[in-house]
């Protein structure tokens, strides 16, 4: 059978109740609830403690989670840097080389490209910044504007840092030179005032090594797909030349 519940019974005894309680406290007869209210007491206080280490655990152990992230993003950051520095500092000439090297380069180039260049005037060098040294040198040459397309493309792609900052470009007026251009072009180069990677790096001679490997078995698997598509090619122009 459902119970019911006399509401004005429960009303009429805690009325009773907190009578009684002010009866008593009136009397000065607190030693009655000493006990509960020690035992109360108590319960809190130890509550208190144990919710406060336990608020301070969790605090603790979201320090040190949000600590070790830092240090793995941190760590991350300077492996990216670390091989971004050791890849691209040999890119650059030494200071020591600054008198010939960027001259010697510049010839490499156009004795690749089959154009005789003419040099104008000597090096200029900006020393103004405390960590590199900018030299610069004017080559002048004459080409048609598709290989100057191609020769431009050729020196931007290169892997040492031989750069082009400026160029002009005329029509070449005389008879015998018709479709080709007379070309102006500054070359210039970054040589660092210092090397750090190899001081910095106790694994730097070992990643450089890694890296030359790494260049070689690409430039193997580059001639090696070359070769395979000579063939195809070549019996194409047989089947051609019998048809």
């Amino acid at each position: 059978m459902p119970v019911k519940f006399d509401k004005n019974k429960i009303v009429e005894d805690l009325k009773k109740g907190f009578q009684d309680i002010q009866t008593v406290a009136q009397e000065g007869n607190f030693k009655l609830f000493l006990k509960q209210f020690i035992a109360v007491l108590v319960v809190f206080l130890l509550f208190k403690y144990c919710n406060g280490k336990f608020a301070a655990a969790v605090s603790n152990y979201n320090g040190q989670m949000e600590a070790i992230r830092m240090q793995q993003t941190s760590e991350q950051e300077y492996q990216a840097n670390k091989m971004k520095l050791i890849s691209l500092e040999p890119r650059f000439p030494d200071v020591s080389a600054k008198n010939e090297w960027l001259l010697s380069q510049i010839l490499g180039i156009f004795k690749a490209a089959k154009v005789t260049p003419q040099i104008e005037g000597s090096q200029t060098e900006d020393t103004s910044n405390s960590s590199y040294l900018v030299a610069s040198l004017r080559v002048n040459s004459e080409m048609g504007f598709d290989q100057f397309a191609q020769f431009l493309a050729g020196v931007e792609n290169r892997e040492d840092f031989v750069k082009v900052s400026e160029f002009s470009l005329s029509k070449s007026t005389e008879s015998d030179k018709l479709g080709s251009n007379k070309i102006t072009l500054r070359f210039n180069t970054i040589f660092p005032k210092e090397k750090i990677a190899k001081s910095l790096f106790k694994d730097y001679d070992k990643i450089i090594k890694q890296q030359a490997e790494q260049k070689a078995q690409q430039a193997q698997q580059a001639q090696q797909a070359n070769q395979s598509k000579a063939p195809a090619n070549n019996e194409g122009v047989n089947n051609d030349q019998e048809i």
